[in-house]
């Protein structure tokens, strides 16, 4: 065989090992990324959920009605009864 037709098989050898890693490391690194943005979407619904729930619990209605229930008197209300 000839030295020369050797080398280039060498080469070509070592270029798909090569570009064989490339495409496994593309590939890891592409579940890595389907992993985060579904972890993110998780994220983005639960935050959805406690930015709802706070808004029921701590909005000015809702501490208003939890006052009132308490036995608490608006400033309006209060201030006229003197």
């Amino acid at each position: 065989m000839n030295r020369v037709a050797l080398r280039w098989g060498y080469l070509y050898l070592v270029m798909l090992l090569l570009v064989s890693g490339l495409g496994l490391m593309a590939q890891k690194e592409r579940m890595q990324l389907q992993d985060y943005r579904s972890r993110y979407a998780q994220l983005e619904r639960d935050r959805a959920a406690l930015l709802r729930d706070y808004q029921a619990r701590l909005s000015n209605r809702a501490v208003a009605r939890w006052a009132e229930s308490q036995g608490m008197v608006p400033m309006s209300e209060g201030r006229w009864a003197e």
